[in-house]
């Protein structure tokens, strides 16, 4: 018992420094800051979870257990929140979610007993996943490729509770079928797979997002632009690889609108518009920033289309220029 307590001041202290630090910034949505301090403290609480459950087994008491069963669903709780944060979505509303879901199952583990509270947890934690998949699938943020390993890594774990809880309701919490597949140790196993990819995941979240930030930029970028002027998203690859195709798409067409928002003369070329404005990258990012909410990252994919290759500006002024016939014989 006194172990448990110390290990509950321990998480306690942690998760508390680290969301009082996150708290300052909830004024700024999408930050990638703020995702990890969430993230980072959803792995705190699956790590904890997993003291509480060896704590139990070697005796611990019933509390070991309640504060097992809470960190367990704070985990992925917590994951969903920094999900939306990264989404730029409002931290409170996902916020007070997770809170109640842990409190409704803090108050179910410590005054039903099992294996009511097991169903009860299992429940939880589909719903937990479930939100956080969903959340993830639907996400715009950078790295698409992380995001839909977070995605399907919890939507396979939240079918799993829930088989878990129709096995357990309808074969027998102590059948065979569900010793087999669903008791403690596979449980177990598959609970800290899950931790493992999607704390994978949220890492090549970061990374991705650092390259964007801080990747090869152009060291000089002139005050003046002339006329027809060519803005591009200009490392594809990259982007590619932090969006996926689709995104990159859709960053292309929001690129365009957003050209045209500023000259309504603007012309589409390969990978973005040509528009006749001074310093048309900086006024096309200050209105996609604005009007579009892009991130900074997204906004630094923008170059000048002359230092990408050749893409031509204005191709429309071309058209119709034929060589006429000549008319001597």
């Amino acid at each position: 018992m006194g172990l448990s307590l110390v290990l509950l001041a321990i998480s306690v202290a942690v998760a508390t420094t680290v969301l009082f630090v996150a708290l300052p910034r909830v004024g700024t949505p999408g930050s990638m800051l703020l995702f990890l301090r969430f993230a980072a403290v959803s792995g705190v609480c699956a790590v904890g979870s997993s003291a509480m459950y060896v704590i139990y087994g070697a005796g611990g008491g019933p509390l070991s257990l309640v504060m097992g069963d809470v960190a367990m669903v704070l985990s992925p709780a917590l994951m969903f929140v920094a999900l939306s944060v990264l989404d730029g979505r409002g931290v409170a509303r996902s916020s007070f979610t997770a809170g109640g879901l842990a409190a409704a199952v803090a108050v179910v583990s410590a005054t039903v007993p099992l294996p009511g509270s097991l169903a009860v947890k299992a429940l939880a934690l589909a719903i937990a996943c479930g939100a956080t998949a969903w959340t993830a699938f639907r996400s715009s943020g950078p790295a698409r490729g992380p995001l839909r390993l977070i995605a399907w890594t919890n939507a396979v774990f939240a079918v799993y509770c829930v088989a878990r809880v129709v096995t357990g309701a309808v074969a027998g919490w102590e059948s065979a079928v569900y010793l087999a597949a669903f008791s403690i140790a596979p449980a177990t196993m598959l609970g800290a797979l899950s931790v493992l990819l999607t704390g994978a995941a949220v890492l090549l979240t970061g990374a991705a997002v650092v390259r964007l930030r801080f990747g090869r930029r152009r060291t000089e970028r002139p005050e003046r632009r002339p006329a027809g002027t060519a803005v591009v998203i200009g490392d594809w690859d990259l982007a590619s690889t932090a969006y996926g195709p689709e995104g990159v798409r859709a960053l292309v067409a929001e690129l365009r609108a957003a050209a045209a928002d500023v000259d309504p003369g603007a012309a589409e070329v390969p990978r973005g518009a040509a528009l006749s404005v001074p310093n048309a990258e900086s006024v096309v990012g200050n209105r996609l920033a604005a009007a579009y909410a892009w991130q900074p990252e997204q906004v630094a994919l923008l170059v000048d289309g002359a230092a990408t290759g050749p893409v031509r500006t204005h191709p429309d002024r071309r058209r119709g220029r034929r060589r006429r016939p000549s008319a001597r014989p």
